[in-house]
């Protein structure tokens, strides 16, 4: 479990692992991701640690194995709907977490992105963290510490992660990304061809302007044909966007490492204001097909924004 952390995450390993062994938990922990996107993985690691240890080793396997599926009763994970986390999300979350644990003693609940609370939802978070239960643990998860009210951090337990180390190569840096979805089960001549495509989209809108909405079937729909291959697509397109900005910025390229042609192509179109715009379209397009609106309307919409003067 949190073993596999020992080496890349040492002064985190070690904080958590000390306190589960010493029985000393805080009834709160912040995880600031530092973009690393191994962060949630860690922290189910660590929730399973904290609550599997209060079984014996014939129920461990079991409560894990329920914990990684979603249906543990005592653990409870709240995500974003792509832009925020709602309210009544939490409000429900402490109306159930204000009772007993129920199949074991302790209770631990992961709120993912937690910088997507808006005030009036942290505040109803805020209460929570004010007065502990025993016996309930927060988690929560950000990407970006300074969005997260201070009173929010006070209360918690700050774990800085390490950045991610990234793999020489985009297809190894692909298995990673998607290693928990069915794409990080593909041959790595479909993930050369899935990347492939993903530059090619953004060659030809880059050479093309806004004449590439008239292809837009042929660059992009005719490759990523459902709604989850297009997050997967908008994903890997953040993730070039960014590597261009470093690269403008003279910061080492992460994620397309071996594709540096490719780069300083896209850098070559680009100042910086405007790659930091095109990449607020790019997450913002995926936030909106995380969110089932229509597709064909999103990526022309793209386009013309990512084109535009």
């Amino acid at each position: 479990m949190l073993e596999e952390f020992k080496d890349s995450q040492n002064l985190a390993y070690n904080i958590l692992n000390n306190a589960i062994s010493s029985n000393k938990l805080s009834h709160a922990y912040l995880f600031d991701s530092n973009e690393n996107p191994d962060t949630l993985k860690l922290v189910i690691s660590f929730t399973k640690m904290i609550v599997c240890s209060e079984f014996d080793d014939s129920e461990k396997v079991n409560v894990c194995y329920r914990i990684d599926a979603g249906n543990y009763l005592d653990v409870k994970i709240i995500d974003s709907d792509g832009i925020w986390i709602k309210k009544d999300e939490l409000i429900n979350l402490q109306n159930e977490f204000s009772k007993k644990a129920i199949e074991g003693k302790k209770k631990v609940y992961i709120i993912n992105e937690a910088e997507k609370m808006n005030v009036q939802t942290a505040n109803s978070i805020l209460k929570f963290l004010e007065e502990p239960v025993d016996d309930i643990i927060a988690i929560l998860i950000v990407n970006n510490i300074n969005l997260v009210l201070p009173t929010i951090i006070s209360r918690c337990q700050i774990i800085k992660l390490n950045k991610k180390k990234y793999a020489d190569t985009s297809v190894e840096n692909f298995y990673y990304l998607f290693s928990n979805t069915k794409y990080g089960k593909i041959s790595s001549d479909e993930t050369s061809n899935i990347i492939d495509n993903v530059i090619s989209f953004a060659s030809f809108m880059e050479k093309n302007g806004i004449d590439s909405i008239i292809y837009s079937k042929k660059i992009w729909h005719n490759f990523f044909k459902d709604r989850e291959c297009c997050i997967m697509g908008m994903e890997l397109l953040i993730n070039l966007y960014m590597d261009v900005i470093r690269y403008k910025s003279n910061i080492d390229v992460n994620f397309y490492r071996d594709k540096i042609d490719i780069v300083e192509m896209i850098s070559s179109y680009n100042d910086l204001d405007r790659l930091t715009k095109k990449v607020n379209l790019l997450i913002e397009v995926e936030n909106n097909l995380k969110r089932n609106l229509n597709i064909n309307l999103l990526i022309d919409k793209l386009i013309i924004d990512m084109c535009g003067d």
